[in-house]
């Protein structure tokens, strides 16, 4: 509990310089998260698939999330981020096509498994994670407060996350009974994912009084209602990963964390819910 505390201490005053600096230090961040994300996830595969390009996933996730980076506006950010896609899918076939070994029975069926963990593992680590960047560069009118407002919105997507995370784990504890997915993760419960999802609506309307969000108080509470059902999603998807590969952690890199992805899991699904909502419905 010490060693978490510590590694607290120390990562949120960072995370919360980056974001409130932006680019380029929170694009650095970002970054930085995204290559170990998949280097965590490129080591974290089952066992029969056997190893990945580690350097192919790294250039692809950089890739994604320089090239929202250099995005202005949604649309740009999807045609870059289509081309992107699509060159990193038709290099992984290449690869596949030229590396993988797949003679036997048991290789032909790792071959289907394998491609998908190669192509859609930089989507899941550099897309989804990209939306971070987008979001903090979300601009309204020229005003001092609208200037401000995609950092506003990358706190409270982050906060809200937070928020759910902890009042599912925390109601799970103290009156759940029923388990939802127990050959995924046995602790999760009904009552525990209830109260992340009422934790999720009351934190966003909270923190949209903190924060000038420019959306009214009932968007904000739709949004966090949102995020309380994708952020338990998200981290369904990272524990049925880890059960696949047969592991505790994604990794070791965040000392009394575990790995990354431990920690990404939720935002890997929140953070896109929210900037969509925002710039396609609430703000189209």
């Amino acid at each position: 509990m010490l060693l978490r505390s510590l590694t607290a201490l120390v990562g949120i005053p960072v995370l919360v310089a980056a974001i409130w600096l932006g680019a380029p230090w929170l694009t650095v961040l970002v970054v930085a998260v995204g290559l170990a994300a998949i280097w965590e996830l490129y080591r974290m595969t089952p066992a029969l698939i056997g190893p990945l390009p580690v350097l192919l996933g790294a250039a692809w996730v950089a890739a994604l999330l320089l090239g929202a980076q250099a995005a202005s506006g949604r649309d740009n950010f999807l045609v870059i981020s289509s081309g992107v896609i699509a060159a990193g899918s038709f290099t992984a076939l290449l690869w596949f096509i030229a590396f993988y070994r797949g003679d036997d029975l048991a290789g032909k069926r790792r071959f289907p498994i394998g491609l998908a963990y190669l192509v859609l593992g930089p989507i899941y680590a550099g897309f989804l994670l990209a939306t971070a960047l987008m979001l903090r560069e979300i601009t309204g009118s020229e005003d001092e407060a609208s200037a401000n407002l995609g950092r506003n919105w990358l706190l409270f997507a982050l906060l809200v996350t937070f928020a759910v995370d902890t009042a599912a784990f925390l109601v799970g504890r103290a009156v759940g009974i029923r388990p939802m997915a127990p050959s995924i993760s046995p602790n999760k419960t009904w009552e525990g994912s209830v109260g992340g999802l009422v934790a999720g609506v009351v934190v966003a309307l909270v923190f949209g009084l903190v924060f000038d969000l420019d959306i009214p108080a009932w968007q904000q509470s739709v949004i966090g209602a949102v995020v309380g059902v994708v952020a338990q999603w998200g981290d369904l998807i990272e524990s049925k990963l880890k059960r696949l590969a047969d592991v505790k952690d994604s990794g070791s890199i965040i000392p009394g964390h575990g790995g990354l992805l431990d920690r990404l899991d939720s935002m890997l699904l929140s953070l896109p819910a929210v900037y969509f909502l925002v710039v396609t419905v609430f703000v189209p």
